[in-house]
């Protein structure tokens, strides 16, 4: 069963930081071309996500465990998650972020500590789990930081756009909110493949970061990330380039 959604997607946003002018074009084209692929946004919980990845787990693989509630302590104050539903209510796209002060530290500590996914690394670590860095950018991001990620379409609502929606809509929440000056997240090669990136509007990729020994196995990952400056950049080519409307024959099968 899917979580029920009470509130409007722009019932909880505010825009505390940032361009107010440029940020909330964005959100709201970004909100209009979602429902124009026939996809209702609405904000749910890290506990909602993990409920529709587990229904749907034969089309999505494991969600980043540091989105996981069972490990961390999430709370709106540091975390989101867009639920969207078709017309019949049923969620057929998910995008979740949440915020890191890395004030005095960095991606690569807080992935070899596993502080990027756990609570408590030294009472939920796994005994063998270990974590290797070799991307060179990973020690250079620091400070404030967005990792975005819980991305998941619905098999017939997928090659319509979406992937160049949600995750531009959530970096200029994320900014708006936390005023994170650098956005991250983490593929898996065969997504890099399929020219996931750069559609989705990040502006680096290097490899790699390696989960070893992990609940869900061993996994090699892309860091990608873009800076606070070229996601605004990206934001004014997104209100500038991307079609809100959709031709008939890409519309979404179920929408």
């Amino acid at each position: 069963m899917y979580p029920s959604i009470d509130s409007t997607i722009f019932a909880n946003i505010s825009i505390d930081n940032g361009p107010p002018g440029l940020l909330g074009r964005a959100l709201l084209k970004a909100e209009a071309a979602a429902r124009a692929r026939g996809v209702a946004l609405a904000f749910g919980s890290m506990q909602d996500l993990m409920l529709v990845n587990a229904v749907n787990f034969d089309t999505w693989g494991p969600v980043f465990p540091g989105f996981d509630p069972a490990y961390n302590d999430l709370t709106p104050e540091n975390s989101f998650c867009f639920l969207g539903r078709n017309a019949r209510g049923e969620v057929v796209a998910t995008q979740a972020g949440r915020f890191y002060d890395w004030t005095s530290t960095n991606y690569a500590e807080q992935a070899r500590s596993f502080g990027l996914i756990y609570r408590d690394p030294v009472s939920q670590r796994l005994p063998d789990e270990r974590c290797e860095v070799t991307a060179l950018a990973a020690k250079g991001i620091d400070g404030l930081v967005f990792y975005s990620g819980g991305a998941w379409y619905r098999p017939d609502f997928r090659g319509v756009g979406l992937v160049e929606i949600l995750p531009r809509m959530a970096r200029a929440l994320a900014y708006a909110r936390w005023n994170a000056r650098c956005t991250i997240t983490m593929m898996a090669e065969h997504n890099v493949k399929k020219g996931v990136f750069p559609r989705n509007g990040y502006h680096n990729l290097e490899w790699e970061v390696r989960f070893i020994g992990t609940r869900s196995g061993t996994m090699r990952f892309a860091l990608l990330w873009t800076k606070s400056n070229e996601m605004l950049e990206d934001l004014e080519g997104f209100l500038s380039d991307f079609d809100v409307e959709i031709g008939r024959g890409k519309r979404a099968a179920n929408a």
